[in-house]
């Protein structure tokens, strides 16, 4: 079976075995349930609520409803769901499940959705929305990564900032030595495979690694061996918060015990909001400390879902989000992230959060976790990959035994 094809069939049968969503009842009004895992998140999930929510203001016969899914569990809650032909009506579609949904039929297309004057409003990230020649999804955002850290902690441990991956490891050790604090973190847990995919993607570019080139599977190239190993060295230096998910690691950032972190500007961006302990002001931030100043990058979209009986009211609502007025509401509570406008965040919030220039220097140099050329089937290579990445950090593995058994392992899916 063709390899792009083989994750989105597994969808497309869920599809077809779906005991079907009710009557159509498309209107235009009612009740519209949006889907995002961000409604979790702290202070920004209620700014974000307000921004999309703002609609009903203008339309008074449509009421917004969220369904909260945990970040872990987004992709999978949502396949079940959508294979049954149900789920919410709008959606927040990570770019690395974007082709699977489309090429299984559960998105909606929206080329009809804008107006000329919506459309020329458009910014280029857009053009990863669109899949088969459809437009499937528009921006919600772009976010970028960088190396940031704990002023106070790293004053208090004598460490200057790294700007190396020797001097990311040893800034993280004399942190864990003179203070009893992590020095540094970072997912590494299989069962948060979809998200750290996309954050171990900023290890491979950094080290001038790719996931694919020409049509052919790099998996395991030069650069990606060094990439692992590089990622297995911090692992095993003691100084890493090992054993923690994405949850644990940023509340224990947001209490100032751990010193540094490779994360996205949204996550910062939620654990500096309001925080007394670790304000942003006191947050530094830099390029990644890798041999290229490559990164990735997270790419979210906003979808209909295909089975949705509400799509008369969900695309008005997408039609008005795209306005002006609800993209800046959105760049506000979004603040580093690239958007799918032009619109950026308040000078203020650039003023009062330092760190955001270094995010929005990297949009130029990022990359998405989606394998080009293996689009639809990312998702069956990602398990693959970080399978066997696990292997090492776990099991003491060699790299580039580890990842050539991933290479010769995908490459069977074709």
């Amino acid at each position: 079976m063709n390899l792009r094809r083989y994750a989105a069939v597994l969808l497309t049968v869920a599809l077809t075995a779906g005991c079907g969503g009710g009557p159509a009842d498309d209107s235009g009004s009612g009740e519209l349930v949006f889907a995002n895992w961000q409604w979790l998140e702290p202070g920004r999930g209620e700014a974000l609520w307000q921004a999309v929510n703002g609609y009903t203001a203008t339309d008074p016969a449509v009421t917004l409803k969220q369904q909260a899914i945990a970040r872990k569990d987004y992709e999978s809650t949502l396949k079940t769901q959508i294979g049954a032909r149900g789920g919410p009506d709008i959606l927040i579609v990570p770019d690395t499940f974007l082709p699977e949904l489309a090429e299984a039929g559960a998105l909606e297309p929206l080329d009809d959705v804008l107006d000329d004057a919506g459309r020329a409003a458009l910014n280029a990230t857009n053009d990863a929305g669109v899949l088969d020649g459809k437009q499937v999804g528009y921006a919600w955002e772009i976010v970028n990564y960088a190396l940031f850290w704990n002023t106070a902690l790293l004053d208090r441990a004598g460490v200057q900032p790294p700007t190396d991956f020797p001097g990311l490891v040893a800034a993280a050790k004399t942190i864990k030595e003179k203070t009893g604090n992590p020095g540094f973190a970072v997912r590494h847990q299989i069962n948060e495979e979809a998200p750290w995919w996309i954050d171990f993607s900023n290890w491979s570019y950094g080290f001038g690694g790719a996931w694919s080139r020409d049509g052919a599977l790099t998996i395991d190239s030069p650069q990606n061996v060094a990439a692992v190993t590089a990622f297995r060295d911090m692992y095993e230096s003691g100084a890493m918060a090992v054993g923690d998910d994405a949850s644990t690691f940023r509340s224990k950032f947001k209490a100032g015990t751990v010193g540094m972190m490779i994360d996205n500007s949204s996550a910062l961006a939620t654990m500096v909001a309001g925080n007394t302990v670790v304000p942003s002001t006191g947050v530094g931030a830099s390029p990644l400390p890798f041999p290229a100043r490559a990164s990735g990058q997270a790419g979210f979209f906003v979808g209909i879902n295909a089975f949705s009986t509400n799509k008369t009211a969900a695309k008005k609502w997408l039609r008005w989000f795209y306005g002006a007025d609800p993209q800046k509401q959105a760049a506000a509570a979004l603040g580093a992230s690239v958007l799918g406008t032009d619109t950026t965040p308040p000078a203020e919030f650039v003023t009062a959060n330092p760190w955001v220039p270094t995010f929005q220097a990297q949009a130029a140099l990022s990359t998405d976790a989606v394998i080009d050329g293996f689009e639809t089937a990312t998702p069956r290579i990602r398990h693959i990959v970080l399978t066997e990445v696990e292997k090492v950090l776990v099991d003491g593995a060699d790299p580039a035994v580890a990842l050539a058994r991933a290479q010769e392992a995908a490459e069977k899916l074709r």
